[in-house]
C-alpha cells in the first residue's frame, strides 16, 4: 500500500458523482488537464461507471477507471463484463505502490466484482515510456505484474490492435462467482477460433 507519511487518499466515485479536486498537472498522458478532467466528469455520467482516485494535497495524483463495454464492443452482450480503462499515476509519484493501492481499491469497494470479469486492453502507444526510462518490453512486464498482484491473469483475443505491436496485451480478473458457463461464453468471445 501507498506510504502513510505521503497522506494520500483513496476514494471511489460512483455514476453521477462529481470530481472533487483538479488533477495534478503530471496527468497528462491521456490528453491535457482540462481535457482529462471533463472526460472523468463525462464518464461519472455514465451509469455503471467507477472511477478510483489517489488523492495528495487536495489534487488528484492517480486514477484508474471500470466501465461498461462500448455498445459497438463485442463484449456489451455480456452484462458481467466491465472494461478497466485508463491507470494513470502523476511521475512524481510512480514507483510509491499508488497504482497498486489504486486498483486494490477499485476492485475492494465495487460489491459486484466477483460476479464480474474485468478485462483490460493494455497497448504499449499508452504508456509513458519516455517519463518511465523503460523500453516497451520492460514496460509491459513492469505493468503486466502490476495487474497479476491485483488477480488478473493473461487471455489472448483475437483484437486486431493487441496483435499489432508485440508489446501489446490483454488481462481478464475472473470473479469468484462467475459461472462456468458465463466463463465459457467470454473465452468463446476473447476468441472464436481458440474453440
Amino acid at each position: 500500500m501507498v506510504s502513510e507519511s505521503m497522506n494520500i487518499e483513496l476514494l471511489s466515485l460512483f455514476s453521477t458523482q462529481q470530481l472533487p479536486y483538479p488533477l495534478h498537472s503530471g496527468l497528462t498522458c491521456f490528453g491535457e488537464n482540462d481535457e482529462q478532467y471533463s472526460r472523468l466528469q463525462r464518464l461519472l455520467a455514465e451509469p455503471y461507471t467507477q472511477v478510483c482516485i489517489a488523492v495528495h494535497e487536495e489534487k488528484v495524483i492517480g486514477y484508474a477507471t471500470l466501465l461498461p463495454p462500448e455498445p459497438a464492443e463485442r463484449w456489451s452482450s455480456l452484462p458481467y463484463v466491465r472494461i478497466m480503462g485508463v491507470l494513470e499515476v502523476a511521475p512524481p509519484y510512480r514507483g510509491r505502490r499508488v497504482a497498486y493501492s489504486i486498483l486494490q481499491h477499485l476492485f475492494r469497494d465495487d460489491e459486484d466484482i466477483e460476479r464480474r470479469i474485468v478485462l483490460a486492453f493494455e497497448y504499449y502507444w499508452h504508456w509513458d515510456l519516455k517519463n518511465s526510462g523503460l523500453n516497451a518490453y520492460e514496460y509491459k512486464n513492469m505493468l503486466k505484474q502490476l495487474l497479476m498482484l491485483s488477480g488478473m491473469e493473461e487471455v489472448y483475443p483475437d483484437d486486431p490492435d493487441i496483435h499489432a505491436h508485440a508489446a501489446n496485451f490483454a488481462m481478464a480478473r475472473i470473479g469468484r462467482e462467475i459461472s462456468a458457463e458465463q466463463m465459457q461464453r467470454f473465452f468463446y468471445m476473447i476468441n472464436p477460433r481458440v474453440w
